[in-house]
């Protein structure tokens, strides 16, 4: 496939109208720089800061940058360190690729420094949720574009065209959450993937989020009939990587959901005990504290969280 196509029309070529949204009040700033940042550059100009929480993207243009995602509020010094010994360029947009908050804590500092921040609908929506819990002066950083409807069925896409360079979002459906979007940067043969590719670890599919097994399964099938071969993709949590290890994680997942579809009548723990992990324990370790084998054949078999439940 081409470069120009690294995101394919799946969408029927349509792209859909943004929703403005008001910005909030925001917190102050963190004032420590944590040194816990560290910059791998993927292509020319793409690159993976990695830290605590999830993988972020930084994608360099000829006038601007764009950030996608941002891990925790009180990282933020750091990152932007990190960011500057890569280019002095500003940030122009942040893009979120789903709402958890070691994807989104940075919003809060970030949106009086960028011109925008863009994510699904659902992102906002679960977002303002979560918002309204807290004082006003602690609420902020919530996506001003969003893009998608809040059916996640309803797929969606938008092109930034960018001093130079195009950036493609597309959400195909539910997966991890009811929100997620993948990142494209066609000319660099480079795709961030967000949460709904974990490597290292198992992954998680919060289905009180919206997320779904099935259709984490789908979308990561999908893309594996298109990603060009020689793509790089930045994971939501493990190290870059490419196609070759991306359809390793399709055949991982479909082993998977055959194996609680075969056993309907197993439990989670159960269907954990039985099944051959010997071809995937390598890549897809468990947490004890997080998504455990059991918890993960809970949401393969919806019959629970996908996650570990503390008492």
């Amino acid at each position: 496939m081409r470069p120009s196509c690294l995101l394919p029309a799946l969408l029927i070529g349509t792209v859909l109208p943004l929703q403005a949204h008001a910005r909030h009040r925001v917190a102050p700033d963190p004032v420590t720089a944590q040194k816990v940042h560290k910059v791998q550059k993927v292509a020319d100009n793409v690159f993976c800061i990695t830290g605590q929480g999830g993988n972020i993207g930084l994608i360099v243009t000829e006038r601007h940058a764009v950030l996608i995602d941002d891990q925790f509020e009180r990282l933020v010094p750091g990152l932007l360190e990190a960011v500057k010994s890569v280019t002095d360029k500003p940030i122009k947009y942040l893009i979120n690729t789903h709402f958890h908050g070691d994807h989104t804590g940075g919003n809060v500092v970030l949106e009086k420094q960028v011109l925008a921040i863009v994510a699904h609908t659902n992102v906002r929506k679960r977002m303002l949720t979560a918002q309204a819990k807290l004082e006003p002066a602690k609420r902020g950083g919530l996506p001003e574009l969003a893009l998608g409807e809040e059916d996640p069925l309803i797929k969606a896409r938008l092109d930034i065209h960018l001093s130079g360079t195009d950036i493609h979002l597309v959400h195909y459906g539910p997966g991890h959450t009811d929100g997620d979007i993948l990142v494209g940067v066609p000319s660099a043969l480079v795709i961030h993937m967000g949460d709904t590719f974990f490597l290292g670890m198992l992954p998680f599919i919060d289905t009180e989020a919206g997320g779904t097994f099935e259709g984490l399964v789908a979308q990561i099938s999908l893309v594996a009939t298109w990603l060009p071969d020689t793509a790089k993709i930045i994971p939501g949590h493990g190290p870059v990587c490419g196609k070759k290890e991306l359809v390793h994680y399709r055949d991982f997942l479909i082993a998977v959901q055959g194996h609680a579809k075969a056993n309907p009548t197993k439990s989670p723990k159960e269907l954990a005990e039985s099944f051959d992990k010997a071809p995937w324990e390598t890549d897809w370790k468990p947490n004890p504290q997080f998504v455990t084998w059991a918890t993960l054949f809970e949401a393969a078999a919806g019959k629970g969280p996908g996650r570990v439940v503390k008492p």
